[in-house]
């Protein structure tokens, strides 16, 4: 399949990109390895199956290459166009399409999907909970009816006490360096963490993200006003710092 990679407005000029070149450079080598794709790929079979799939936030493809080998198809959306970039110099499986497009605007996509997910709290890189909401609707305007959209969304429960900490470094044993999290909270429920990756002989990556940081009943409201009828929530456990929501679209 043809990998075609469309621009919507806002994307071309790169604004709310929070992803760029040095990011996507060491995605793969430094960031991903401490999120391994298996839980949330388990997790997804049910619904992914051998159908039409769509991954918001597809990244580098951490979570869309497995979950290729279940799908028909799967059309990855991303607005990082270096993230995208790094996935298809990696070689994207023949039945992916990546799209470069921002979710919090309508999707110009073709077709409906039977299924969509997104991981590792991509969903929440919204500034309100009517951005939160529109960018929901936005996903299940392309839904089949009743299909279910699957999210990692950032837990309240891990996050709150890394703000009261402030600034945290922490092992990564995967990469045998350190992670350096400085984390706050504005008024406005917005969590702006800067990451500092350091590894030996290798010079040091920072970035920084925002996100939405509301409660789970939150979350869950945010989905029903966008047309989802929640089915399941799983709390964050052991390391992973989502909480995991599976809802399906109301005819």
């Amino acid at each position: 399949m043809t990998q075609d990679v469309h621009d919507a407005p806002g994307v071309r000029d790169g604004r709310g990109v929070q992803y760029g070149t040095a990011v996507a450079s060491v995605y793969d080598s430094l960031i991903a390895p401490a999120m391994p794709a298996e839980v949330a790929v388990d997790r997804l079979r049910p619904y992914v199956a051998g159908a039409r799939v769509l991954e918001v936030g597809v990244g580098t493809g951490r979570v869309a290459v497995p979950v290729a080998a279940l799908a028909r198809e799967v059309v990855g959306v991303d607005n990082s166009r270096p993230m995208l970039a790094e996935f298809r110099a990696k070689g994207v499986p023949a039945n992916v399409s990546l799209v470069e497009a921002d979710f919090r605007r309508p999707l110009p996509l073709q077709g409906r999907f039977g299924a969509a997910y997104s991981t590792m709290g991509s969903l929440a890189c919204v500034h309100s909970r009517e951005e939160l909401t529109a960018a929901l609707a936005h996903v299940r305007e392309v839904l089949e009816p009743g299909a279910t959209l699957s999210l990692e969304y950032y837990s309240t429960a891990v996050y709150r006490p890394l703000v009261e900490l402030g600034t945290v470094t922490v092992p990564m044993p995967h990469h045998g360096g350190t992670t350096t999290f400085t984390t706050t909270v504005d008024d406005a429920d917005v969590l702006t963490m800067g990451t500092l990756v350091e590894k030996d002989g290798e010079a040091p990556v920072e970035f920084a993200e925002q996100v939405l940081l509301i409660e789970r009943d939150e979350v869950e409201a945010c989905l029903v006003r966008a047309g989802f009828a929640v089915q399941e929530v799983v709390p964050a456990e052991e390391l992973l710092p989502y909480d995991w929501y599976t809802a399906r679209g109301v005819a």
